[in-house]
């Protein structure tokens, strides 16, 4: 485009109202530009994955529902009862792939069954007592039976509202039915086979979930959880493929084009990012697949050894990933750009004439290798012909890398600026190559580790062994959540069984569907508040819709127009779970389930739908605000708080490891080394940080720092989306979502950079212990320098620990203890770590010129071994990324600051005087 060109107009968007009718919709291809830039592109939709996923889910959801009906309806049996209850079951344990519903139908049928024979048992007992005595023993056995099931250990037992939930229905169902004048009809509806035929009825809906899954295997677009895992180990692949590529143009442009290495560190993050979202979605399948196994499904592909041992490459090679991801897209603080210093340029150049073409050659066999290994097509010796070739490249990758450092520090000699400037990109691009050949290496020891393991049988444990294991568990008294959760449930089921126990409630307002109000407390029990309290509303919402549709098909269709009830529900299923939430699933499920549970259960009750509608809405609010009663003021508890505190406790407990760290690292100068100890698995530069490491002990108090900022954080992040969900009644402040979840993903990213920093300190002693007292090394004392760079951090978290007690003196990171302005001063001092960065690179610059004006003196060339070097990198990466984050976690809670609400302002204030003081960092209102 020329100097008085104007710029053209690419797109017209300004008038598009999103709406899919319009006069200009479709544009023909070969229009002009012009008639482009005037159409109003009319485009709402786009056919996604999710849409196939979503009509794939409600299709089998429509025809479990479908099939469940017509078995235990239109087939004429009278032998196992409450047909939708089944239905309830079958839309329970359905999930999009066969494995993942077999999983559920197993979490669900084996505990029912000793349920089951428990609760028939204690229902047979309390039938042979008068009405009067069940009436009283009744809420008494609900009560026990919640403390039993809520606070059993048993692995087995998953669902636990749902076994509490068959428990209370075949309790109460007895004595529901008991009304004046009606005990017939008690015989008659729970007999003695009411619990077998009850089970018979569950366990039909489960098999037709399995059923529907398993008529599908033999499609092209089966619902196997094998096909799934199938396509994302492909897509892993390429995935893989596509970063290797991007480092390789990285590691080729650094130094030379700049363009290109700014894209390739793009595309560096992306894909190291779409790797990680595979890797999860490959773990959570893992399970599935592996139950298809267990039960033969057939599948063409890998055995489910090489499998999991893929899996298992791909979670410890991300790691690795997102290391590199961290030192090529990062910047150190201070530090010069490439075009802005020639030192660094002539650096980056050495280094990518060393290494791009070897990086090159080295990611094409990997590509080989991981093909051939993962294969069930490559024959054995292909197999050893490519591991081989792998590590050869290795060895050569590793070689070029020692040649870049050697030429790179050789420029640097007797310049004492360039090595100063250059020392933040020597640190990167060490931990750039420890982290790629780390990458390449998992392939390797999975390949040696595979063929170590193929012989080994794996040991199975009998059922018998497994019961014993079981009875040593110790039960979850001791657990406070789990107590309080066993605690609030047994008291509300007991206040629900009120209404089956009081002749009024149940014989003149709830007769004969008292039950319901124990069902609806068994059911939405939780353990969060939050999450309780959002199940409950959904119960409700769904409670609502039910009973709207089911009204709608009683008033067009006639009762006994069961060809009409079929296919509403079949509808209602499949249009319920189309529109699904992903994050609230519970709502839709219930409503679906509901319709069925309302058309046929006021059949069974002899009652109109017009009547059966008001008492079932009734019952499920008085049921959800008992038990909201129960959890709001019985027993509160606020998510908000607790991620309130836990936000204020992290941070002293990052000060207590800091400390702990720089203690350790400080008495590593003193460990001694043997005068002539050498180990030929020094030359390998990840033995000591993969193998070496784990042979010094780490000190108690360190590892409990550890343990508790990782128990913290765990905590917190627990916490976080039950506190978004908690009721906002004015009684705590609404939690940033968004300023948490990043203040969380920070702190995340932190105790990944404290793990590293444990295994380098580690590492670093191991070579210590293998280096003589009079070696150059010791001269330097990096370990004091270390140890340094640690306690400045930990004096800085003190500081900000101290200024935090005086403005939440309780702890809480909440307004009303203190005034904003003294909570904003207080979490400022979170910049003072850009400070600190700048002086531990300083630090790291001026050892750095010493080592590098040492060899130039005594002429020997580089004194430290591969390993020692690429393990300093790394230590000293850890540091200065955690001060980072430490950093960008004051921004973060400078932003949920901003969230707290308007304080009330005095009239009386000299608003004048407050600012002046304020700008000039005045104590007296007239400092100006």
């Amino acid at each position: 485009m020329g100097d008085n060109d104007e710029p053209r107009r690419r797109w017209n968007r300004r008038s598009s109202d999103g709406a899919v009718w319009g006069e200009n919709n479709c544009i023909p291809p070969q229009s002009s530009w012009s008639v482009r830039s005037q159409s109003s592109f009319r485009e709402p939709f786009q056919i996604t994955s999710e849409f196939r996923e979503r009509i794939a889910a409600a299709a089998c959801a429509s025809a479990v529902t479908f099939t469940t009906f017509s078995l235990l309806v239109f087939s004429g049996q009278e032998v196992l009862p409450v047909a939708w209850i089944g239905n309830v079951f079958a839309i329970t344990v359905i999930k999009p792939t066969l494995g993942g519903t077999l999983l559920s139908t197993k979490d669900v049928f084996v505990p029912m069954i000793p349920i089951a024979l428990i609760s028939w048992a204690v229902s047979t007992a309390l039938s042979f007592t008068s009405t009067e005595v069940y009436r009283i023993l009744l809420p008494f056995v609900a009560t026990l039976a919640s403390l039993v099931i809520f606070l059993c250990p048993w692995p087995f037992l998953t669902m636990k509202n749902l076994m509490l939930l068959i428990f209370w229905l075949v309790v109460a169902s007895p004595l529901s039915l008991r009304n004046v004048g009606t005990e017939h009809i008690s015989s008659s509806k729970t007999g003695p086979f009411f619990v077998p035929s009850l089970v018979g009825t569950c366990c039909v809906g489960i098999a037709v979930s399995v059923l529907v899954h398993v008529a599908m295997v033999k499609f092209p677009r089966s619902t196997t959880a094998s096909r799934q895992i199938t396509l994302l180990m492909k897509q892993l692949s390429h995935e893989t493929n596509q970063l290797l590529f991007s480092l390789t143009r990285y590691m080729q442009s650094i130094g030379k084009a700049s363009d290109l290495a700014r894209q390739a560190r793009t595309l560096i993050d992306f894909h190291t990012r779409r790797r990680r979202r595979i890797i999860k979605r490959l773990d959570a399948y893992l399970p599935e697949m592996k139950i298809e196994s267990e039960l033969g499904i057939p599948w063409a592909g890998i055995d489910i050894g090489t499998l999991e041992a893929f899996v298992a490459c791909a979670n410890k090679q991300q790691k690795h990933a997102e290391l590199v991801q961290v030192a090529t897209t990062q910047t150190l603080l201070g530090e010069e750009f490439t075009s802005q210093n020639n030192h660094v340029r002539e650096v980056k150049v050495k280094i990518s004439e060393n290494l791009g073409y070897k990086l090159e050659k080295l990611a094409m066999i990997y590509n080989k290798s991981e093909t051939a290994f993962f294969s069930i097509e490559a024959s054995n010796e292909d197999k050893e012909q490519s591991i081989h070739d792998l590590q050869r490249s290795m060895e050569e990758y590793l070689q070029a890398m020692r040649q870049a450092i050697h030429d790179a520090e050789s420029l640097l000699l007797n310049n004492d600026d360039a090595s100063r400037s250059t020392t933040g990109p020597m640190i990167r691009v060490r931990v750039t190559f420890l982290a790629l050949y780390s990458f390449f290496y998992e392939l390797h020891d999975v390949v040696s580790t595979t063929k170590d393991r193929s012989d080994e049988a794996p040991e199975i444990a009998t059922l018998m062994s497994r019961f014993v294991a079981c009875l040593k568990m110790k039960w979850l008294w001791r657990d406070i959540s789990k107590r309080r959760l066993a605690t609030k449930t047994a008291f509300g089921i007991s206040l629900a069984s009120l209404w089956v126990s009081i002749p009024y409630l149940n014989g003149h307002i709830a007769y004969p569907n008292s039950v319901w109000v124990g069902v609806t407390v068994a059911s939405i029990s939780l353990e969060q508040t939050g999450a309780a309290y959002t199940k409950a509303l959904d119960r409700l919402w769904g409670t609502l819709v039910a009973a709207a549709y089911s009204l709608f098909i009683s008033n067009v269709f006639h009762v006994t127009n069961a060809i009409a009830k079929l296919l509403a529900l079949t509808l209602i299923t499949g249009i319920s779970t189309f529109l699904s939430d992903p994050d609230r699933p519970y709502a839709s499920r219930y409503a679906c389930t509901s319709v069925g549970s309302i058309l046929y259960g006021s059949f069974e009750n002899k009652m109109e739908v017009d009547d059966y509608v008001p008492m079932r809405i009734m019952l499920i609010c008085v049921g959800v605000v008992t038990f909201l009663f129960v959890e709001m003021f019985i027993f509160p508890r606020s998510s908000r708080t607790i991620v309130q505190a836990q936000t204020v406790q992290l941070f002293e407990d990052l000060e207590q490891f800091f400390y702990q760290s720089s203690k350790s690292c400080s008495s590593i100068s003193s460990v001694s080394g043997e005068e002539k100890k050498s180990d030929v698995n020094l030359v390998d530069p990840l033995w000591m940080l993969r193998y070496g490491h784990k042979e010094i002990d780490v000190t108690s108090r360190l590892a409990g720092a550890v343990a508790a900022v990782k128990k913290t954080f765990a905590l917190a992040k627990s916490e976080l989306q039950p506190g978004k969900l908690e009721p906002s009644l004015g009684l705590n402040i609404i939690l940033d979502v968004v300023g948490y979840d990043r203040l969380l993903s920070e702190s995340e990213n932190i105790i990944v950079q404290l793990d590293l920093l444990v295994v380098t300190l580690q590492s670093l002693g191991g070579y210590y212990r293998h280096i003589s007292m009079n070696h150059p090394v010791r001269v330097l004392e990096w370990p004091s320098l270390l140890s340094a760079s640690l306690l400045r951090i930990a004096q800085q978290l003190s500081e900000i620990s101290d200024e935090f007690r005086v403005v939440f003196p309780h702890g809480l990171f909440r307004p009303g203890a203190s005034d904003i302005t003294q909570i904003i001063g207080a979490v400022s001092k979170f910049r003072k770590f850009a400070d600190v960065r700048l002086s531990i690179l300083a630090d790291v610059e001026d050892r750095h010129a010493t080592y590098l004006n040492d060899i130039a003196l005594s002429g020997e060339g580089v004194r430290y071994t591969p390993g020692f070097r690429l393990t300093l990198a790394l230590a000293v990466s850890s540091i200065l990324g955690t001060a980072q984050g430490l950093q960008n976690c004051g921004r973060h809670l400078e932003s949920i600051v901003q969230s707290f609400p308007l304080e009330e302002v005095n009239s009386s204030q000299n608003f004048g005087q407050a600012t002046v003081a304020i700008q000039y960092g005045g104590n007296e209102p007239n400092d100006s």
